[in-house]
């Protein structure tokens, strides 16, 4: 392979990665592919090889939503694209700067409630729900793992389809005078005994 040929496919990997890094949010695999095609940076194929190859590196993270694809900058990926900014065009950087002022607030709508679910190395699922404003700040973000994708599904489905009721259920929760019932589970508490000591 050519030192240009080198050059132009490390230039390609950071265009993606900067995209995201510009845009702030996960994007889908046919939103990146919408600006890469649009602008004739690479073709359909060299965009999935690329995306796969800054997953295995590390660089982008890859999570399912509602049978669609999405990549998220990880803190390495965010460091490489600042490291190697200048081996990025500058006509490259205005276009991306250009589509995110143009289409920011249109996928930010898009993406105000999110439900992602990842595989993780023992066989479960981390679901990833979030909530956000038309800012794009985080209203609500919760965590949960869980043993199938049946049940990932099932989180992000519901996640979706209930989200005013559970974020007004959650925060109100959260916001509650807890201070009767925590009185009321410590008294509970102490109905149960204290664990036996084990005599080897």
């Amino acid at each position: 392979m050519s030192e240009d040929s080198i050059r132009q496919l490390a230039e390609n990997k950071l265009i993606i990665l900067h995209l995201l890094q510009k845009m702030g949010i996960a994007l889908s695999n046919s939103e990146i592919c919408q600006f890469l095609l649009a602008k004739n940076y690479m073709d359909y194929f060299s965009v999935q090889q690329y995306l796969a190859e800054l997953v295995d590196a590390g660089w982008l993270e890859k999570s399912w939503e509602q049978n669609n694809t999405r990549y998220t900058l990880t803190d390495e990926g965010d460091e490489i694209v600042n490291y190697f900014i200048n081996h990025i065009s500058e006509h490259a950087r205005n276009e991306i700067n250009t589509y995110v002022q143009e289409n920011n607030k249109r996928i930010r709508a898009q993406y105000a409630v999110t439900a992602n679910y990842f595989p993780e190395i023992n066989d479960d699922f981390l679901v990833k729900c979030g909530l956000n404003d038309d800012e794009g700040n985080i209203l609500m973000e919760i965590s949960v793992s869980v043993v199938s994708k049946a049940q990932a599904l099932a989180i992000c489905r519901n996640w979706r389809k209930n989200v005013s009721h559970l974020y007004g259920s959650i925060l109100t929760s959260l916001l509650k005078d807890t201070e009767a019932e925590c009185e009321t589970f410590k008294a509970k508490a102490q109905n149960f005994p204290p664990p036996e000591d084990i005599e080897d």
